[in-house]
């Protein structure tokens, strides 16, 4: 019967031969391996025999006697008579392949490492799955084999923590991933509101003014005259409403019909009234349509008569619109800008009587 023998070179054994040399001399010659061809000699140097992690029931030493004849005899797991160790589910000492043997079963295993480490570059089902396998490998913070974003370890195997923009559920109410303080989330992963003590989401001051909270006081800051109580908002700041800044005009009585050639004779604004209440197709339409009539935006009417302080329409074709408590937008006429003598008309005419 064939012998199979393998041979390990151990560091504290020297050797004369290669190590894994295979002899199919007939058992008991004592003829040992030859260092060239047809030459005999004295038995083989003996040398330590590797051990074999695969053999059968975990023992140590050489494959059994007859391991790669096609024929499984005890104690031989298997013998398909093919002593490639990668290829196939027999391996070269006549044990089924398994994970942990050392050897990587081509198709089946992606590595085989011997050991029981989980952690290590092999883990114990000699599948490496890399983040979601369940297992912290190198390069890994944590694996919880999963891919959710809102749990303790992110899907991709990062620690969760504010400011990485997914809401870790239970522990932060917000997380947009970035370390803007006056948005939607605080950077300490906590949703602003309007009692908190901190100038933040989208507040210009302290729990005041933006689209959550209340108007801010005289003297706190803000961003447009829509974040001030009773006042405007200049260089970021709610102070006083402003009077009416005009050019010098000389005293005139004014009709309205001139009124309103000055300001839409050439451009005849709001002429059809659409998506508008003003209409300024005349004099009296003109006049009719703003005289006492409050502004949409400003907390004065559009035309006070006698009043210019208090007429948001000059404080808009003098482009001084938000000078005025809750004034904004684009100053009047659009597309046109008054000469001097046409916003002294319409001024006069307010401050005759605005008939």
């Amino acid at each position: 019967m064939r012998t199979l023998v393998l041979s390990l070179c151990l560091a504290a054994t020297a050797c004369g031969t290669d190590p894994g040399v295979a002899t199919d001399e007939p058992a008991g010659t004592g003829v040992g391996p030859t260092s060239e061809a047809g030459e005999t000699g004295e038995p083989a140097t003996t040398v330590a025999s590797a051990t074999m992690s695969d053999s059968p029931g975990g023992s140590t030493g050489q494959p059994p006697e007859g391991c790669g004849d096609g024929v499984t005899e005890s104690p031989e797991e298997c013998d398909f008579g093919d002593l490639n160790a990668d290829d196939g589910p027999c391996t070269l000492s006549c044990t089924f392949a398994r994970c942990g043997d050392g050897l990587v079963y081509a198709g089946v295993e992606v590595c085989d490492d011997g050991n029981l480490i989980e952690s290590d570059d092999c883990p114990n089902d000699c599948v490496p799955g890399g983040c979601g396998n369940g297992f912290v490998e190198p390069g890994e913070a944590c694996d919880d084999g999963n891919d959710s974003q809102e749990d303790a370890c992110l899907g991709i195997c990062e620690e969760a923590r504010c400011g990485d923009g997914f809401v870790h559920a239970g522990v932060e109410e917000c997380d947009d991933g970035d370390d803007d303080d006056n948005d939607q989330c605080t950077t300490t992963c906590v949703a602003p509101t309007c009692s908190d003590g901190v100038a933040n989401g989208y507040e210009p001051d302290v729990d005041c003014g933006g689209p959550y909270c209340g108007k801010c006081s005289l003297g706190e800051g803000c961003f447009n005259n829509g974040d001030c109580d009773q006042a405007v908002c200049k260089q970021q700041e709610c102070v006083p409403p402003m009077p009416l800044m005009p050019p010098d005009c000389a005293p005139a009585q004014v009709s309205a019909g001139q009124a309103w050639q000055a300001v839409v004779g050439a451009c005849n604004c709001h002429g059809k009234g659409v998506g508008t209440a003003l209409i300024f197709k005349d004099g009296p339409s003109f006049r009719d349509s703003m005289v006492g009539v409050p502004s949409t935006m400003a907390t004065i009417d559009i035309v006070t008569a006698g009043d210019v302080d208090r007429s948001y329409l000059l404080f808009k074709l003098l482009n001084q619109q938000t000078n005025v408590v809750g004034g904004g937008g684009n100053p009047m006429p659009i597309g046109k800008v008054l000469t001097e003598g046409q916003l002294c008309t319409v001024i006069e005419w307010v401050r005759s009587g605005a008939n």
